[in-house]
């Protein structure tokens, strides 16, 4: 509207300028009125004037207005009373942008203090950088994590610790990495994730950061302190009975045998069997202390994994032969769901058998009392991650109760009369040891699900 008034304005101004210099040449050629036509050639010169003077000021304003949106000054105003009509609508208009633009750059300003302030609240450190590594946005946590009074480029955290600037720099896309850094007295394990976004064509990493060395050493503690509750209840069990039996045996071995054989008397054959049943009781409690023991000593010098490349398809035959006596014994069906030929993880063939079998050997017992016992191993590659191979185990037994499922995996817990609850504990740490996991999923009433994930290996 306002340049359709500027054009208007402009195309009369130079409509009235043709028509003075159109009449002035008129009067010239013919007439004799030089007085009139020397007036005429006057005003048409001062109608140049002032459209020039029109054109020059709408310029001016124009790039005086562009310059301040350039450089994001939205304070500059346009007197728009007070001048002719033909400028009014013109700074009208110019002083309407800008008062848009000011209330666009004051909501932004309010976004970014809103957000910074959240961030500021957030209970763990935050920081953003772009591709040269200049820091974008930094919270408090961060810098007092790392006891920096400010930050500007992530190149000059290098005083505070090499292995965490390497590792910002290095940590791939939505990626977790534990540094170690070493500050005074005092060493932080730092948890770090690594976000990368494409933000109007600028590339910038967020980074959340957070200290876990003192949830790692309460989760350490707590690891401990089961670990001595369910050795002190082991072994108070085993060496209770043996006392009492020690002292019962050797209070009839001082009143029946040596008392009565210093009197010459017979010692009474029920008093001989009731000895020999006390020691080979202690015998018996001793030797399961001692298995308790070697179990012990077995999860804790767990040899160390050698990974090499093994195919599953021959990693679950090999289980198969092992463990199909044994199924057929006690009719129980074991049906593997074999993957492709190609299929390649990359484990310990050995330890990974071991873990194999003592899953199956565990639905085994979970489902012998159901009427078509079966045990299903499935190998396969989830959909959601392509580079994982994972491995199911399914009975359909009674299940596990909700109680009871956190519990499984600690070193000792078992529910069986006969278990060292050594089995899924030892299962977890080599799993540990592959890079990979092993999770269970149950319900009472079954099915009961142990799932593996390890590494895969591309062919």
């Amino acid at each position: 509207m306002v340049f359709n008034g500027f054009k208007a304005k402009l195309l009369l101004r130079l409509l009235l300028l043709v028509a003075v210099i159109v009449v002035a040449i008129f009067v010239v050629y013919r007439t004799d009125w030089y007085i009139t036509a020397f007036c005429l050639l006057l005003l048409a010169v001062f109608q140049l004037y002032d459209m020039l003077f029109f054109v020059e000021r709408t310029n001016r304003d124009i790039s005086s207005f562009l310059e301040a949106i350039k450089h994001s000054d939205f304070t500059q105003r346009f007197a728009a009373e007070g001048t002719n009509s033909s400028f009014r609508d013109l700074y009208g208009s110019f002083n309407d942008i800008s008062e848009a633009f000011q209330r666009v750059k004051t909501e932004q300003q309010a976004h970014h203090h809103y957000l910074q302030t959240i961030v500021e609240q957030v209970g763990i450190g935050i920081l953003t950088y772009d591709a040269e590594g200049e820091v974008q946005l930094v919270n408090q946590v961060f810098k007092d994590l790392l006891r920096v009074p400010y930050l500007r480029h992530v190149q000059s955290l290098e005083r505070v610790s090499p292995d965490l600037v390497r590792a910002l720099w290095q940590t791939p896309h939505n990626e977790k990495t534990l540094v170690t850094v070493a500050l005074e007295q005092e060493q932080l394990l730092l948890n770090l994730h690594v976000t990368e976004l494409l933000l109007q064509g600028q590339l910038l990493r967020i980074v959340t950061m957070q200290n876990i060395q003192s949830e790692l050493e309460e989760q350490e503690l707590q690891t401990w302190q089961k670990v001595i509750r369910v050795l002190t209840h082991e072994i108070m069990n085993s060496v209770t009975p043996v006392i009492s039996l020690t002292s019962t045996v050797a209070g009839l071995l001082e009143t029946e045998v040596i008392a009565k054989q210093a009197a010459g008397e017979a010692i009474e054959e029920e008093v001989l069997e009731d000895m020999q049943a006390g020691l080979q009781t202690i015998e018996k409690r001793s030797a399961g202390m001692l298995s308790f023991v070697k179990n012990y000593r077995r999860l804790m010098r767990l040899p160390a994994s050698e990974l090499r490349p093994v195919k599953v398809r021959e990693l679950l035959q090999n289980v198969r032969r092992l463990l199909q006596p044994s199924m057929q014994t006690q009719r129980i069906s074991l049906k593997l769901y074999m993957p492709d030929e190609k299929l390649t993880l990359l484990g310990d063939a050995e330890q990974l058998e071991q873990v194999l079998i003592n899953l199956i050997k565990n639905g085994m017992e979970a489902c012998e009392a159901v009427a078509k016992p079966c045990v299903e191993v499935l190998a396969y590659i989830p959909e959601q991650e392509k580079s994982k191979v994972r491995i199911d185990v399914t009975d359909n037994g009674a299940g596990i109760p909700e109680d009871v499922l956190d519990k499984i995996f600690l070193p000792f817990y078992t529910t069986k009369k006969q278990g060292s609850g050594i089995g899924l504990s030892l299962s977890k740490q080599i799993l540990r040891q592959h890079g990979g996991s092993i999770r269970v999923s149950s319900q009472l009433g079954g099915p009961t699900v142990f799932s593996l994930q390890l590494k895969a290996i591309a062919e």
